[in-house]
């Protein structure tokens, strides 16, 4: 096993190379061919000043920019297609993550195949680490190599690690703190097959109890989790015995009709089917008109599960395009729900395309549901 890693990834990617690379790309894919030249403005005005004089970066992009990554990651995919397509020395296994590759390659051969990788593009150099112990490090796992040959995984730590994390009686947010456990036991769960799992695990909760930190319980991975709903979120520090009511009170608050039918009408804007069930409905059926400037109110509860239970049978009382069923309730209720006439009222609507409309002028909709609602 051989991890090859590139030095330097970002700052020393040939900047013109890339942009071929891209404009080939967009050539081969019926794409507009300026996208390029935007990319090309992107990675080609970056200029520094030090000593008070200016410098202008010829090759490398900017640590941080938001189109780097994207940028790193077709150049390497370029490179390897090149790099894998007639290689002198063919790898059992070529696996890559950025600019971190696990390979799998006769023991003998891979001094050979460095300088191969290294002599395609002088710009891009990689490094080699070789596999100790029956084990390396790839990323954050350690894959080890069993006495069959087969390959089981656990979870990598460095050397300098040192199992410090947040102190339970330190002055952080219990959910905080709580996460801290949370996460680890996930990594672990994730990372480690069965033979190392029960390991790691007991390393969690040592590294958790010298930190004073609670030991979440273990649940099973089908475990179904309570139904939930958005939420606004809130942002403020912590101050013990003051955040937390404070926490308590704003768990109380619940978006408004209003809120729900702009998000409805956003997703419509945008063709966001995959995020919203009503903007699928409208693209499926275009000749057929939602009336968002008339919404109903089918019931009211305050209390969450309450709430939770009204809307499972409001679901089942209405013909509706819920992807999510809500609460599971019982078919024990069917013969109830049956017999239970609906009191809504029948809108239909006129000639205008609502949707549109509302989709042109959101807020003077939304003016008129305000006014409505008060």
């Amino acid at each position: 096993m051989v991890s090859f890693d590139v030095q330097s990834l970002f700052t020393s990617i040939p900047v013109l190379d890339c942009i071929e690379i891209v404009r080939g790309k967009l050539k081969d894919n019926n794409m507009p061919i300026e996208y390029a030249e935007l990319l090309k403005h992107c990675l080609t005005s970056g200029y520094l000043m030090w000593k008070d004089e200016f410098y202008i970066q010829v090759d490398g992009v900017a640590m941080g920019s938001p189109v780097s990554p994207v940028v790193a990651d077709i150049f390497m995919e370029d490179f390897e297609v090149r790099a894998l397509c007639s290689p002198p020395i063919r790898p059992l296994i070529y696996k890559r993550y950025v600019d971190d590759t696990f390979t799998i390659l006769n023991k003998n051969k891979t001094s050979a195949f460095l300088n191969y990788l290294n002599s395609i593009n002088s710009k891009i150099q990689f490094t080699i680490e070789l596999e100790a112990n029956n084990s390396l490090a790839f990323l954050d796992i350690l894959v080890v190599r069993n006495p069959d040959n087969t390959l089981g995984h656990t979870v990598y730590r460095k050397p300098t690690h040192t199992d410090r994390y947040l102190n339970g009686n330190s002055h952080h947010h219990p959910i905080q703190l709580a996460t801290v456990g949370k996460s680890l036991l996930q990594r672990a769960q994730h990372l480690c097959d069965a033979d190392h799992l029960e390991a790691e695990l007991q390393h969690v909760k040592h590294a958790l109890t010298i930190n004073n930190l609670p030991v979440p319980r273990q649940h099973r991975k089908n475990h179904l989790k309570p139904p939930t709903v958005e939420r606004q979120p809130a942002i403020l520090p912590y101050v013990k015995g003051v955040t937390d009511r404070i926490g308590n009170i704003l768990k109380k608050t619940k978006r408004s009709i209003g809120t729900r039918v702009k998000e409805h009408i956003s997703d419509i804007k945008n063709r966001r089917a995959s995020k919203s069930a009503v903007c699928e409905h409208t693209m499926d059926k275009p000749g057929h008109y939602i009336r968002f400037d008339k919404p109903q109110i089918l019931a009211r509860e305050d209390k969450y599960i309450p709430r939770l239970i009204r809307e499972a049978i409001e679901i089942k009382k209405h013909p509706n395009f819920n992807r999510e069923d809500g609460w599971n309730l019982s078919n024990t209720w069917d013969p109830v729900l049956k017999n239970i006439k609906s009191h809504v009222r029948n809108h239909t609507a006129g000639p205008q395309d609502t949707v549109s409309a509302f989709c042109r002028h959101p807020e003077r909709y939304a003016r008129k549901l305000r006014n409505r609602w008060r």
